[in-house]
């Protein structure tokens, strides 16, 4: 979002207009003076004075750094991007997070994977990828749903966000968190709150790509490659201990 629902709440009808505008052009207005946006939005020079003064910024480094944050990449560089997950995936640390994830399901005797929007598919995904390789998981993408009790014994709550900050996810968690279940968390920030609450993380570092309309279509690949990676290796695990 490149302003804040407090700072659009002061704007009057006429500077909704400027900033409706904006948002849809983007790339234009980075291009243009006061008085050819004005022209363009067909409003006074006056109003897009007014509309600097409450939004308390020069709103064209903000456009700028939102404009760089949320650039679509090019076909080769999302490639590239995903090249990089993969590379590291292949590594030690990656794996080691694997490792401790299956530990933590063979663990537990109850699965609940948690997200909203988009991360909230890959929770679906995830509990019937699990239930598939005999783990029997369901699913939460309803930030209302009823909190857990003291029956959620050795429960493994395991959540998806791409910010890791996602306020309705780290309420959820705080729930489970007192009802002493085990977190794991599938987020792009090993840094964010969701990270920090949770027992382990396995993050996926991709470029977040959110449209000035705040959808996110960042790629869920990552996201999908660690769930089925987790139920492939809990899957041979299954497979040794019947060859045992």
């Amino acid at each position: 979002m490149i302003f804040t629902y407090e700072q659009i709440s002061k704007l009057n009808d006429t500077e909704l207009i400027v900033y409706n505008y904006i948002v849809k052009n983007v790339g234009l207005v980075l291009k243009m003076n006061i008085r050819e946006l004005a022209a363009q939005s067909h409003v006074s020079t006056a109003t897009i004075t007014r509309f600097c003064h409450k939004l308390d910024c020069e709103f064209k480094i903000e456009l700028k750094r939102f404009n760089e944050i949320n650039k679509m990449p090019e076909i080769d560089d999302e490639i590239t991007m995903l090249n990089q997950f993969f590379d590291y995936s292949k590594g030690k640390e990656f794996n080691e997070h694997i490792n401790q994830a299956v530990e933590y399901i063979t663990d537990s005797n109850f699965i609940v994977c948690l997200g909203i929007g988009q991360s909230g598919s890959m929770a679906r995904y995830a509990a019937r990828f699990f239930s598939n390789v005999g783990y029997y998981s369901q699913y939460i993408d309803d930030p209302f749903y009823p909190a857990p009790t003291d029956q959620f014994e050795k429960c493994l709550l395991i959540a998806f966000s791409n910010s890791g900050e996602t306020k309705e996810v780290i309420d959820q968690l705080r729930l489970y968190r007192g009802v002493q279940s085990k977190i794991i968390s599938i987020t792009n920030d090993s840094n964010s709150t969701i990270a920090k609450m949770s027992d382990l993380t396995i993050p996926y570092f991709i470029k977040k790509v959110i449209l000035p309309n705040t959808k996110n279509i960042s790629s869920q690949v990552p996201v999908v490659y660690i769930i089925e990676r987790i139920c492939r290796k809990l899957q041979t695990q299954k497979n040794l201990e019947i060859l045992e």
